[in-house]
């Protein structure tokens, strides 16, 4: 299956992963949240919500190598262990939709929601929001906000693409005040496609994604 990368939002889920009703942290994320807790490859990974069935967190941004070990820990009775691959980089676009597919979680300049009724036109700058592009440089600490003032960047070359037309990308890297947020500004290409559903894709020297789409208007 997909990869994780460090710096990456992961959802998973089970059974009694932890409490009833469920706990959200507010960053810095916390190492445990209502008394549960999870290691990748024996970090503690920062943890963003816990359920009964489903728990985010952020993978560790120390994780490197072909594949990670999870484990979850609730007090203190621990979950069976699961192994997946690793990667530098897995990026997955945020959708309106919340599903990773479809009309994407993209803002245009002046920050409003990019929609058929609020298209992109060529020549703007949007805003697009994702998670797993990887290390940054200057580093941020596990689950801590990023600032508003240093702004910390990718380390691996990041390439998007619009209806097949390759824009320039102005940033990309942790998005300002948030944690395990990545930010892209992006030009659309002056030949972009127009339409309600003009492909988005992403590509870096360790994946390719191209599940959401944006609109485009003359």
């Amino acid at each position: 299956g997909s990869p994780i990368a460090p710096g990456q939002f992961l959802s998973l889920f089970g059974n009694n992963l932890g409490p009833s009703p469920g706990l959200i942290a507010s960053a810095p994320f916390p190492n445990s949240l209502g008394g549960v807790s999870a290691t990748i490859q024996g970090r503690t990974a920062p943890v963003f919500f816990v359920s009964p069935t489903q728990m985010s967190v952020l993978v560790p941004f120390a994780t490197s190598g072909q594949s990670a070990e999870i484990i979850v820990r609730n007090g203190s009775q621990e979950s069976n262990r699961v192994t997946v691959p690793v990667a530098r980089t897995s990026p997955g676009i945020y959708s309106q939709s919340q599903n990773g597919i479809g009309a994407g979680a993209v803002l245009r300049s002046n920050f409003s929601l990019l929609t058929g009724s609020n298209p992109a036109r060529r020549g703007d700058t949007i805003l697009i929001y994702l998670t797993g592009l990887g290390a940054l440089n200057p580093a941020l600490a596990d689950g801590a906000p990023a600032s508003s003032t240093e702004f910390s960047r990718v380390v691996e070359n990041v390439n998007v693409y619009i209806g097949g037309q390759r824009a320039t990308v102005s940033f990309a890297g942790a998005a300002p005040g948030f944690a395990g947020l990545y930010q892209l500004n992006v030009v659309v290409p002056p030949n972009a496609p127009l339409g309600p559903a003009v492909a988005l894709a992403i590509e870096t020297t360790t994946s390719f994604h191209d599940m959401v789409d944006i609109a485009i208007a003359p």
